[in-house]
């Protein structure tokens, strides 16, 4: 089924789930074999982020993990909109946290 901005969804073997686009399973598997390698600790799917409590926003980051002493997040975009560059600012804004696009 294809999804907005003509994105497939596609399960992954190796990770045992399925991803909302070939770009971002791709990515989880690459992420999960680094993990398996000891490059990389503590890997975790969908990590849910509040912006506002009313009215409720919140953005989700596909992907977080430990690497070099930090914790590093990652959102696999295809298309960037206005939507999204806003709540990662408002991210950042209230939390700090920097989000590696890609």
């Amino acid at each position: 089924m294809r999804l907005k901005y003509g994105s497939v969804r596609t399960y992954s073997t190796l990770c045992q789930r399925e991803f909302a686009s070939k770009k971002e399973a791709i990515r989880a598997e690459e992420l999960t074999l680094l993990e398996k390698d000891g490059q990389i600790i503590d890997l975790e799917f969908q990590i849910l982020f509040g912006l506002c409590e009313k009215p409720k926003i919140t953005i989700t980051i596909d992907f977080s993990y430990w690497q070099d002493g930090k914790v590093t997040y990652e959102d696999s975009k295809g298309v960037l909109t206005r939507d999204t560059r806003t709540k990662l600012a408002w991210l950042h804004e209230k939390y700090g946290t920097e989000v590696i696009l890609s």
